[in-house]
C-alpha cells in the first residue's frame, strides 16, 4: 500500500520552488539590462542575415559580407542621428528661450481652447520658466544620454558578432539535438530565421521611409526642427501599429506652432500616410515574410507593451511570429498525429 504524502514534505517542496522561482525573477530584474541588450543585438544580428546572405551568393564570404552589411547600416543610421544630435545641440538654447512664444502662439491658434490652456498653464508654472529645473532637465538628460550611447555601442558590436557567427552558433544550437530530429529542427529554425530577418528588415525600411517622408514634410511646410522630427518619428515607426500613429501625433503638435492650418494639414498628411502604409506599403514590403493577421499583431504589441514597455513592444512582433511559426510546424502535426 502506497504511503501518503507528508503534509510537512509537500510544504517544504512547494516553499523551494517559490524561492527558486523568486530568486529567478530577481536574478532576472537584476540582468534585465544585460537580457534586452543581447536580445536586441540578437534581433539586429538576424536582421542583417538576408543581407549578408545576398552578398554571399555575390562571392564574399561571411565576415567580410557581415561587416561590409553592418557597417553600410551603420552609416544609414548614423547619419540621421548625427544631423538631429546637431541640430538639436545648435537649435536647444533657442528653443529654451522661444519656448514661451511657441506655447503662445500655439494657444493662440487653438482660440477658447487655446486661453483656457494658457490659463491652466500659467497658473501651474507660475507665468514663467524657472532656469533651475531646465538646467537639471539637461543634466539629467545628458546623463540618460551617455548611457544610452554605451548601450547602443555594445548593441552595435554584439550585432557585428552575431551577424558573422550566425551560422555557426545556429550549428552549435543542432548539436543538443537529437541527431533523428535534427534536420527537422534545422529546416525549422532556418525558416525562423529567414522570416523574422525579413520582417524586421522590411519594419527597418517602412521606418525610415515614415521618418525621410516626416522631414520632407517638415522642410516643405516651415515646421521647426525637420531633422529631429523625422528621426524621432524614424524611431518611433519601429514599434508596429501605435508608432507611426504616435509620432504623427507629436509632428501635428509641433506644427500647431506654425498656425492651425498647417497642424491640420499635418493631421491629414498623416492620416493619409496611415492609410497608404497599411494598404500599399507595408503589403509589398511584407510579401516575403509570413503575414501576421491584425488580431495577432495589435494584442501582441499591446502585451509586450504592458510586461518590459517598449522593448517588450518591439520584440512582441516577432515573438509572435515565431510562435505562429511553431505552432503551424510543430503542435499541428503532432495533434494530428495523436
Amino acid at each position: 500500500m502506497r504511503r501518503p504524502r507528508s503534509v510537512i514534505a509537500f510544504a517544504c517542496w512547494f516553499a523551494l520552488g517559490v524561492g527558486v522561482a523568486y530568486l529567478g525573477f530577481r536574478i532576472f530584474e537584476q540582468l534585465k539590462t544585460v537580457v534586452l541588450i543581447v536580445a536586441f543585438a540578437t534581433l539586429i544580428g538576424v536582421t542583417l542575415d538576408p543581407m549578408v546572405q545576398f552578398l554571399e551568393r555575390r562571392g564574399l564570404h561571411r565576415k567580410p559580407a557581415a561587416l561590409l552589411t553592418w557597417f553600410g547600416v551603420v552609416a544609414l543610421l548614423t547619419a540621421p542621428v548625427i544631423l538631429a544630435v546637431d541640430a538639436a545641440s545648435t537649435q536647444l538654447p533657442t528653443l529654451i528661450q522661444t519656448a514661451p512664444n511657441l506655447i503662445k502662439n500655439a494657444e493662440g491658434h487653438l482660440g477658447s481652447l487655446g486661453t483656457k490652456l494658457s490659463t491652466v498653464t500659467s497658473s501651474s508654472t507660475g507665468g514663467s520658466l524657472n532656469p533651475t529645473k531646465i538646467i537639471d532637465y539637461v543634466l539629467i538628460s545628458g546623463e540618460l544620454l551617455f548611457s544610452a550611447l554605451t548601450d547602443i555601442v555594445v548593441v552595435a558590436f554584439l550585432s557585428l558578432y552575431f551577424a558573422m557567427e550566425l551560422p555557426h552558433l545556429r550549428q552549435v544550437a543542432l548539436k543538443s539535438v537529437p541527431m533523428s530530429r535534427r534536420r527537422r529542427v534545422d529546416s525549422i529554425l532556418e525558416e525562423l530565421l529567414a522570416q523574422v530577418g525579413r520582417y524586421m528588415l522590411a519594419t527597418v525600411l517602412i521606418a525610415l521611409l515614415c521618418g525621410l517622408g516626416t522631414t520632407v514634410w517638415a522642410l516643405s511646410w516651415g515646421i521647426p526642427y525637420p531633422v529631429l522630427l523625422g528621426a524621432l518619428v524614424s524611431v518611433l515607426s519601429l514599434v508596429p501599429v501605435v508608432g507611426s500613429t504616435l509620432g504623427g501625433t507629436l509632428v501635428t503638435l509641433v506644427s500647431l506652432t506654425v498656425g492651425l492650418p498647417t497642424a491640420i494639414a499635418t493631421l491629414i498628411f498623416y492620416i493619409a500616410y496611415r492609410m497608404a502604409e497599411d494598404y500599399l506599403i507595408q503589403p509589398r514590403m511584407m510579401k516575403f515574410s509570413v503575414e501576421l493577421p491584425g488580431v495577432i499583431t495589435v494584442p501582441s504589441v499591446i502585451l509586450g507593451g504592458a510586461i518590459l514597455g517598449v522593448p517588450g513592444a518591439l520584440f512582441a512582433v516577432p515573438v509572435a511570429l515565431i510562435i505562429r511559426i511553431l505552432t503551424r510546424e510543430v503542435v499541428l502535426p503532432a495533434v494530428d498525429r495523436a
